[in-house]
């Protein structure tokens, strides 16, 4: 399964480990994966979770290259990858207020690279999608931003104030945001102080980790639905040929 509505162009994707050079001459360890044509398209960076950059989030990269996005996917733990929730934690800590830098590093890049055409969005999942709430808050230089299960409790205060639209999508029964989390963060998109058209959009019937690829029928459409509401809302304000016919390469 794609993931994404067959009516969109599909392309060929490359992908692999590589190392971004950001401005003071640092390696940033990151993901890359992008269609295999010669054109510009729009920009994705796409911020791992907590467990870091697994099978899934490579997946998942693929998924927007396909869609017709150059991705970068920032590593946050220099190549490390959690398979416990102790060790998970571990990273987390050890990371401290080292994962914003890489996520900024990571955009900035991807602002001047020259196979982008300089529209750029963040996309985060969990972790990920907290430090995504923190760009588009900072950044003005996005075009969007989409958070998966983010923690907003940190944030709400300031979402009022975030400088590009908002994509937030959680599942019904997510257990470490709560539904009065959820209202702050509708109060805050409501309130917005740019004029810009935010959303939240709760999925029935599903819990945390609904980005992961996890085998049961429920779960794999939650994620279908989740990326399809996020093409459609990234598409209202990245430019690229996400219309064009579809070029399927096998």
């Amino acid at each position: 399964m794609s993931g994404y509505e067959s009516n969109r162009a599909e392309y060929g994707v490359t992908g692999g480990h590589i190392h971004v050079v950001i401005e003071d001459g640092t390696q940033l360890p990151a993901y890359w994966a992008h269609p295999n044509t010669g054109r510009l398209f729009p920009a994705v960076a796409l911020i791992h979770d907590w467990w870091g950059i697994t099978p899934a989030v490579r997946h998942l990269a693929h998924r927007f290259a396909q869609a017709g996005y150059y991705v970068i996917v920032p590593d946050l733990f220099n190549g490390e990858v959690a398979t416990t929730p102790q060790r998970a934690i571990e990273l987390v800590k050890a990371l401290g207020d080292g994962g914003y830098p890489r996520v900024n590093a990571a955009l900035t890049v991807l602002e001047t690279h020259h196979n982008t055409n300089r529209d750029v969005a963040v996309v985060g999942i969990g972790m990920g999608g907290s430090l995504a709430y923190e760009a588009a808050i900072v950044r003005q230089d996005m075009e969007a931003a989409v958070v998966y299960y983010g923690f907003p409790q940190r944030y709400v205060a300031r979402l009022k104030n975030a400088r590009v639209p908002v994509l937030a999508i959680y599942g019904q029964d997510e257990p470490y945001v709560k539904p009065a989390d959820l209202d702050r963060v509708r109060q805050a998109f409501a309130a917005n102080t740019q004029g810009l058209e935010h959303e939240l959009l709760v999925l029935p019937d599903i819990g945390h980790d609904f980005m992961s690829d996890e085998a049961s029928d429920l779960s794999r459409l939650r994620m279908q639905q989740a990326l399809n509401k996020t093409f459609v809302f990234l598409e209202r304000y990245l430019k690229g040929p996400l219309h064009n016919p579809p070029m399927k390469t096998i």
